[in-house]
Parts: structure tokens; C-alpha cells; sequence
């Protein structure tokens, strides 16, 4: 009677999540565990769920239990990879997704989870024939199909992203990361309305996920006029590889030193110090945006009230 009750409640979690009602799903693998604290997969379970709350110290200790328990389980390494990623441990993740995809080299979600590292790693071009052959092994599978759109998104193509994140929605209303992708493409195009229109969306899914209150934040950053232009500027500058970023910043400050050198020889030296101080606001202005952005950020997340049904 315990393990049916067990397994039931591991499978009612697995669906709760599927929903996003990730506060739901800790709770039932609470109780799941508190039957029966050797389920492996229960344990794994637990520390996405907790990766996904930002307790990432809990999360470890759930992996590391996932994979004493069942060292062998495909789903205890991508648990202790997706730990390891959201600590920004890229090598340690990495090794537990290429242990997981050689447990289950057919599995699509295995793939999606080592594209998806390299994604956050910055590794675009790494990243992009894993999530490919994430689609390819199920393409109607909205995960999939939601982080092969956030690939275009930070690769700078933000129609595409938008194309493919709709399709993901079409199969899965609730998919979190098409949604917040979807409203980061149409923001990026100026569309500002309806970005904010996906934002509210995405927050009534799951308010207490920190990549939809961001995106609830950068719309609202792109509408004041104080922040509007810098998160252009930033959209601008990090769309792309981080050589890209390199060269555009290195490219304009050159421009800068260029245009005052040669403004001084031509006998402009007050020409020249205007440009010198608006490069010197700029640069100004770009070091106070961010902290109005992560300050605006902090006041959401503390002013998150969960739903009942969370």
C-alpha cells in the first residue's frame, strides 16, 4: 500500500511540474519521501524542483541522494547537472549530462539538458546541434522546441524565436520558457504591449519564477524613459556570441578615442571634450541602468504572494 502510495504521489509531482505549480510538486515529493525516503526518483525530482526555487544548496543534497540511490538512473544525472548548471559548475554539469545522454542515448531530454548548458555557458555554437537533435528525437515535446528558441533568441534572431516559441505553445499553453521567450522576441521588436501582455501571462503560470519576473521587469524597464535606452543598448550589445559583444564595445570605444583625437587636431578641443564627457555619461549611465533593473527585480520577488493553488 506504502509503494503505491509512493509511486502515485511521484507521479502526481511529475505532472505538477509539468503545470508549473513547482511549489505544489516540493511539497507531494515531501510527503512521497517522508513514506518512503529511498526513491531515488523522488529524490531527483525534489532537486529540480528546489534548482528551480533557487535552493540550491538543498537541491545538491537531493542530487547527491538521487545518485547514491540509484547511480546509474539517467534522470538522477540530469538532476545533478541542472544542480550543477544553476551554480554555474559548467564542467561538473556537463559531466553528468554526457553520462545521462550514454544511460539513455535515445532520450530527447537528455540532450535538451546539455544544449540548454551550453546555452547558458554562452557556448551558442556547442549548444545549437544538441537542441537540434532534441527536436529531432521528439518534436512535439514544447520543452524542446522552447529552449531551441531560446537559442535564436540569444543568438539575435528574435522573429525566429518568436516563430518557434508559438509553435511550443501551440502543443503546451503553460510551457514557462516559451512564454518568457516569446515575450523577450516581441519586446525586442518594440512591441512593448504585448510583450507585457506574455509577462502577465508567464506570471500567473508560475509568480514565483525568477526568469518571468524578469521579463515582467524588463518590460517595465523598456517603458520607463530613464531605463528605455539602455535596455536597448544592452538588447543591441547582447544579442549574439560574446566575441560579438567583445568587438562592438572595443569597436566603440575606439570610435570615440578616434573621433576626440582627431576633433583636437582639427583645432575642436571643446568638440572634443563633448565627446569625451558623453562617452564618459554613457559609460556612466551603463554601470546605474543595471542596478535600477536588479533593484526593480529584488522589489517583485518580494512582493511575490503565491495563489492558493500553489
Amino acid at each position: 500500500m506504502t509503494a503505491a502510495r509512493v509511486t502515485y504521489l511521484v507521479e502526481q509531482a511529475q505532472q505538477q511540474m509539468g503545470r508549473g505549480q513547482v511549489d505544489m510538486a516540493i511539497a507531494t515529493l515531501t510527503e512521497a519521501l517522508g513514506l518512503d525516503p529511498n526513491v531515488a526518483r523522488a529524490h531527483a525530482l525534489l532537486a529540480v524542483c528546489l534548482r528551480d526555487r533557487n535552493r540550491l544548496t538543498a537541491a545538491a543534497l537531493e542530487a547527491g541522494a538521487a545518485l547514491a540511490g540509484a547511480p546509474q538512473d539517467p534522470f538522477s544525472h540530469y538532476a545533478a547537472g541542472a544542480v550543477h548548471e544553476a551554480r554555474r559548475e559548467w564542467r561538473q554539469a556537463e559531466q553528468h549530462y554526457q553520462t545521462a545522454i550514454e544511460l539513455a542515448p535515445e532520450a530527447d531530454w537528455t540532450r535538451r539538458g546539455l544544449g540548454r548548458l551550453y546555452l547558458v555557458w554562452g557556448r551558442l555554437r556547442d549548444a545549437k546541434p544538441w537542441l537540434d537533435a532534441a527536436c529531432e528525437a521528439d518534436p512535439e515535446d514544447a520543452a524542446n522546441l522552447a529552449t531551441l528558441a531560446h537559442w535564436h533568441l540569444e543568438s539575435g534572431d528574435a522573429a525566429r524565436a518568436e516563430a518557434i516559441a508559438r509553435e511550443a505553445l501551440r502543443i503546451d499553453p503553460h510551457e514557462s520558457e516559451a512564454l518568457v521567450v516569446l515575450g523577450y522576441a516581441v519586446l525586442r521588436q518594440g512591441r512593448v504591449d504585448e510583450a507585457l501582455e506574455h509577462a502577465a501571462w508567464a506570471v500567473q503560470n508560475d509568480p514565483s519564477d525568477r526568469a518571468t519576473l524578469s521579463l515582467l521587469v524588463a518590460v517595465k524597464m523598456r517603458k520607463n524613459p530613464l531605463t528605455g535606452l539602455w535596455f536597448r543598448f544592452a538588447t543591441f550589445i547582447g544579442s549574439g556570441s560574446s566575441t560579438r559583444m567583445v568587438l562592438l564595445l572595443v569597436g566603440m570605444y575606439l570610435a570615440v578615442r578616434v573621433a576626440s583625437m582627431a576633433l583636437g587636431d582639427f583645432g575642436q578641443p571643446g568638440a572634443a571634450n563633448a565627446v569625451n564627457f558623453i562617452w564618459l555619461g554613457f559609460c556612466v549611465y551603463t554601470w546605474f541602468a543595471p542596478m535600477l533593473f536588479q533593484r526593480a527585480l529584488r522589489k517583485e520577488l518580494e512582493q511575490v504572494r503565491l495563489r492558493p493553488d500553489y
